[in-house]
């Protein structure tokens, strides 16, 4: 008798472009360590504002020919204000770039993870101090990712579903003193999006590497 053949959809493929280089040396760190292959991350380094950002995420999308592009930054790097990133968001949906965003920064990101800040932060230089209490030597730039920081995305993803409720938290606080702004943490349908597109990521072996979990 003949084997029935089995058809197997392919898997979609998934592409981060981040306007930093610590958000692509973070989100490098979860593909690496959650083994998502079907996960790349691109640094769009040569971007001088929000647009080109777009711009430059759509090119990549259409090269490599992925199913799901994500643009990823913060409002600190292009120094944009709502209005501007409001004014944006037709032309990223018409190049087919879902948007996601910190304000101010991604540290604020990595912070809601352990913590749900009782006020709006506005200065990354908050941020850094408060993670410098839970972190020793903590440091908001890129060398720390490449360095003594290579496994802060191991550290944090424990706590990944407490980052989306404290993320929801924070933006109602944040809305209760800035009225129709726009939600300074917009990562939660980006963090879905990965585990629905990548799968569920068994990190219990790297966290041993790192002392996180008991032998």
């Amino acid at each position: 008798m003949k084997r029935k053949r089995v058809n197997e959809n392919p898997r979609q493929t998934l592409l981060i472009v981040t306007a930093s280089q610590s958000e692509a040396l973070y989100f490098s760190q979860m593909r690496k360590d959650c083994r998502y292959t079907n996960m790349s991350v691109i640094w769009a380094e040569e971007a001088r504002d929000l647009e080109e950002f777009v711009r430059i995420a759509a090119k990549e999308r259409i090269k490599g020919r992925f199913d799901r592009t994500w643009g990823l930054f913060s409002f600190d790097t292009f120094e944009v204000s709502n209005e501007q990133v409001r004014e944006v968001l037709p032309y990223a949906k018409k190049r087919k770039i879902e948007l996601a965003w910190v304000n101010p920064g991604i540290g604020l990101w990595y912070l809601l993870h352990l913590q749900s800040p009782r006020t709006p932060i506005l200065d990354n230089g908050v941020v850094e101090r408060s993670l410098k209490g839970m972190m020793a030597n903590f440091s908001l730039d890129a060398e720390y990712l490449l360095g003594e920081g290579d496994s802060l995305h191991l550290r944090l993803f424990p706590s990944k579903a407490q980052a989306v409720v404290n993320a929801g938290a924070y933006n109602s606080l944040f809305a209760q003193d800035f009225r129709g702004s726009l939600a300074p943490v917009n990562m939660t349908k980006l963090i879905t999006e990965i585990g629905d597109v990548c799968g569920v990521a068994d990190m219990t072996y790297n966290q041993k590497l790192i002392g996180l979990k008991n032998n």
